[in-house]
């Protein structure tokens, strides 16, 4: 009897992990089907008219990755592979993440699954119609978060510039980003949506290749639930060019804290698809 009660309550268990993982992913599914459903994709072409007012350094970029004669993204489809970090003393777990981003209605879909003490972990992490929201759950059933408010809004923004900036650098042409040249190397960009307004440095090497992004603008969540404004940047390396389109293939997540640097992401960026239709 107590071994059928243990085989009984291990079905159960894997029951729950594998329909509330099911229920987190049909969720963020539904979020990007219906963001393609209103996302009108067109083939307009990147000139050099169109990036003739940018910083150089910028010009210079766009021209490295090679988007200039080719048409500009209005959305990003991601495959990631990872590592994460919870916490400061927290181990490092192993996951993947799927990736929607829509850049002429500003949206960010972000979905992510691994394993915390080997249990399951799944997340979405989103902005949409300038909310930001963090969703985490463990066997895809129990909160281990679920942040929201005017400081995740500002942070998932500027999160969005970040991927804009690295991953799909041909829509930085576009009206809500403007710019300040800092020097030869570095400049300073900045994004407006739904009322705000959030900025970082982009800095680049003497090749013109995109290096680091740093910004003031997003908060660090201490053990307490406490959110501390922190300098975060995301260096990335190893750029390559699959079917035409050049990208770093390696990039670290990086909060500067008063303690130093805390390193709480190592991704590998996979198969990038662009102007995704349903």
């Amino acid at each position: 009897m107590l071994f059928f009660a243990i085989g009984v309550l291990i079905v159960l268990v894997i029951g729950i992990c594998f329909f509330g993982e099911r229920a987190m992913r049909t969720s963020y599914e539904d979020k990007v089907n219906h963001a393609l459903s209103t996302s009108k994709v067109v083939q307009d072409i990147v000139t050099e008219e169109d990036i003739a007012d940018l910083p150089a350094p910028v010009q210079k970029y766009l021209h490295y990755v090679g988007v200039v004669g080719k048409p500009k993204a209005h959305n990003l489809h991601m495959k990631i592979e990872g590592e994460m970090k919870r916490g400061l003393d927290k181990p490092w777990m192993k996951v993947v993440v799927d990736q929607h981003n829509f850049y002429d209605e500003f949206t960010r879909l972000f979905y992510i699954k691994g394993k915390m003490f080997g249990i399951p972990l799944t997340g979405i992490d989103s902005y949409i119609e300038g909310k930001g929201r963090m969703l985490i759950k463990l066997a895809s059933v129990i909160k281990v978060a679920d942040e929201t408010g005017e400081q995740m809004n500002q942070a998932e923004l500027v999160t969005l510039l970040n991927d804009i900036s690295l991953l799909s650098p041909s829509a930085l042409v576009d009206k809500r980003i403007t710019w300040k040249t800092v020097d030869e190397q570095s400049v300073e960009c900045s994004i407006e949506d739904k009322g705000m307004k959030v900025s970082a440095i982009l800095y680049f090497n003497a090749e013109g290749a995109l290096i680091n992004f740093v910004t003031e603008d997003r908060y660090y969540t201490t053990p307490n639930g406490e959110f501390i404004k922190t300098k975060w940047s995301t260096p990335v390396k190893d750029y390559k060019t699959v079917n035409g389109v050049t990208f770093p293939t390696y990039g670290e997540g990086v909060w500067h804290l008063e303690s130093g640097e805390f390193i709480y992401a190592k991704f590998h960026m996979k198969n990038v698809e662009y102007n995704v239709v349903k």
